[in-house]
C-alpha cells in the first residue's frame, strides 16, 4: 500500500514552527515532520517507551539523544531507543523535513486523537 502523505490531515508538531502529518498501522506508525527555520526550539527532552527511527528527508537536523549531540542530514538515519531521552534541538538555515517511525505505534500522533500522550518529560 502506498501512503500519499498529501491527503492526509496536517497538525501541529511539538513546536512552533512545525507540522506534522501521521499514518498507523498495528504494529508501527510513521509521521511527516516538516520544521522551519525559525522554530522555536527550548531544548527539552523527553522520552517515551516507543522505538523511534528518524529519517532525514531534507535540510539539516541537531539532535540530543542521551546527552550525545548529533547532526543528521539529508540522508541520515538515527535510532533512538526505547526509553531514551532525546530531542531535536535545532534545525539548519533552511529548516528540515523528516520521517519519525516508531514501534509500537503513536497513535496519540493521529488527527482526534482524545487519550494521554505517551511523551514523557520527567
Amino acid at each position: 500500500m502506498k501512503i500519499d502523505w498529501t491527503c492526509l490531515p496536517e497538525t501541529e508538531g511539538m513546536r512552533k514552527g512545525a507540522t506534522r502529518k501521521a499514518v498507523s498501522a498495528d504494529k508501527l506508525s510513521a509521521v511527516l515532520v516538516e520544521t522551519s527555520a525559525d522554530a522555536d526550539f527550548d531544548g527539552k527532552l523527553h522520552w517515551h517507551e516507543n522505538e523511534q527511527m528518524l529519517v532525514m528527508l531534507k535540510g539539516e537536523a541537531t539532535l540530543n539523544v542521551d546527552d550525545e549531540i548529533i547532526c543528521a542530514e539529508k540522508g541520515d538515519m538515527v535510532f533512538f531507543p526505547s526509553g531514551s531521552k532525546h530531542g531535536l534541538i535545532g534545525c539548519g538555515s533552511e529548516g528540515c523535513t523528516y520521517y519519525e517511525i516508531f514501534s509500537p505505534p503513536r497513535v496519540d500522533y493521529l488527527p482526534g486523537w482524545i487519550g494521554k500522550t505517551q511523551l514523557r518529560f520527567d
